[in-house]
């Protein structure tokens, strides 16, 4: 039981983890509001892999600092299924805020913006379309009103074509695909400006292995 606790709470962490705004859309979907933008949470699975912390150096005692908030983020992650959509919402935005605090103090300035580039660079891998609906990334990048009504329209499209695939290999596939369509579709909605201003907040390429939970369409390696 513990076991099957400790795979829901990293399959929903990564949900977050590697596109937050998707997360949300499914959310909004399912009538819950606005969604929970989760740094924090998203940020913090990945710190707790082996890959992400040889690339950050973190210390035997920052390592244990990060486990430790983990088992917190699990314990704060119990019982929110339980809660309506309004309360999850809020719930889910005080964990993000909380986690966010607790890793400034664990991390120093040059580990945290690497952790954020890493986190980065899986959100835009996994869904390039829902990352730049992130109103501060939006802000950043200068998205126009036009360009956001355009990157909605191609979300929407995407994630309805997602929601109804099995979670067998075909439908890991077939993800994928839609996936790499919908990030080409978004890529021509921004100027070269905006690419290089993006690419620049994603920092080197990570190339470690990130490993991931069995959920939605399998275990996933990078």
């Amino acid at each position: 039981m513990k076991r099957l606790m400790h795979i829901a709470w990293a399959a929903a962490v990564v949900a977050i983890a590697v596109c937050p705004a998707w997360a949300q859309e499914q959310q909004r979907q399912r009538g819950g509001g606005r969604g929970f933008g989760a740094f924090g949470a998203g940020t913090l699975y990945l710190l707790g892999q082996k890959s992400v912390q040889e690339e950050l150096k973190l210390s035997d005692e920052q390592v244990k600092k990060v486990t430790e908030l983990q088992e917190k983020q699990r314990e704060a992650f119990q019982g929110l299924r339980d809660l309506s959509p309004e309360e999850r919402q809020t719930k889910m935005q005080e964990i993000a805020k909380a986690q966010n605090e607790a890793l400034a103090k664990v991390l120093d300035a040059k580990q945290l913006k690497r952790a954020k580039q890493i986190a980065l660079q899986q959100q835009v891998r996994f869904g390039l379309a829902f990352v730049l609906t992130n109103d501060e990334l939006a802000k950043t990048l200068q998205i126009t009103d036009e360009q956001k009504q355009k990157i909605q329209e191609i979300r929407r499209s995407a994630f309805e074509e997602m929601r109804d695939l099995g979670r067998d290999e075909e439908g890991r596939k077939k993800r994928e695909e839609i996936r790499n369509a919908t990030n080409e579709k978004v890529n021509g909605v921004l100027t070269a400006e905006q690419k290089a201003k993006l690419k620049e907040l994603q920092g080197e390429p990570f190339k470690g292995e990130i490993q991931f939970p069995p959920f939605g369409g399998g275990r996933r390696n990078r």
